[in-house]
């Protein structure tokens, strides 16, 4: 089976089998919303290693939203459910666990089978994390995220300072967000969101002046 065909057949089998167990989908992302949280299951195949790759995340919906307001980007706010799943200017989330289904033969019902197996162990792992449903236990899911990737791969681009950001402006901590922007702009960080030449951080950091003078 050609790689085209099997994207285009793992997008239609997640589709169905989302539906059957009330999950909504986007190309090939199915996702659900539990309390504050927004849980992304994406799923892609390989043709010729014959297994599908899977990946569970989570993230605050306040989080994507207060991210459109400091990029300008408020017109998203009315897009579909799904534009957090795989829009191009969203949070990745933190991963709950990801790695591959084998696939022995990409037959249809193979797929399908495969297809639903991702999905249940996605449910089964939603299930256990009860406590995941909060600003604050996904900002203990990131710290403890963040620390066990910096210690297994110290030069890694990752961090986790948007997400700290954006905690503290959704708090009412002016202060603290403001004082993260600075440090960040100072360190060259573009925090990954570029838009009219501006960064996330000094875009952000011109919301907070905003901010701060309304309330002067």
């Amino acid at each position: 089976m050609k790689q085209s065909e099997l994207s285009r057949k793992v997008g239609a089998c997640l589709k169905h089998e989302g539906k059957t167990l009330g999950w909504k989908t986007r190309a090939y992302s199915a996702f659900r919303v539990e309390g504050d949280m927004f849980f992304s299951l994406l799923v892609s195949g390989h043709a010729k290693e014959k297994v599908l790759y899977r990946r569970l995340s989570c993230k605050p919906m306040a989080f994507d939203a207060q991210l459109w307001r400091i990029l300008g980007m408020t017109d998203n706010l009315q897009e579909p459910l799904g534009l957090r799943a795989d829009g191009a200017y969203t949070l990745f989330g933190i991963a709950l666990y990801e790695g591959s289904v084998e696939v022995p033969e990409w037959s249809d019902e193979g797929l399908a089978n495969a297809t639903r197996q991702c999905l249940l162990e996605a449910e089964a792992c939603i299930e256990s994390n009860l406590h995941l449903r909060s600003v604050d236990a996904f900002m203990e899911l990131g710290e403890a995220f963040n620390a066990d990737i910096l210690k297994r791969v110290p030069n890694t681009a990752w961090n986790f300072w948007k997400e700290r950001l954006i905690c503290h402006f959704l708090k009412g901590e002016m202060d603290q967000a403001m004082s993260i922007a600075e440090a960040r702009i100072a360190a060259g960080d573009s925090g990954r969101f570029v838009i009219g030449g501006q960064t996330f951080y000094q875009l952000a950091q011109r919301k907070l002046k905003g901010h701060t003078a309304s309330v002067g």
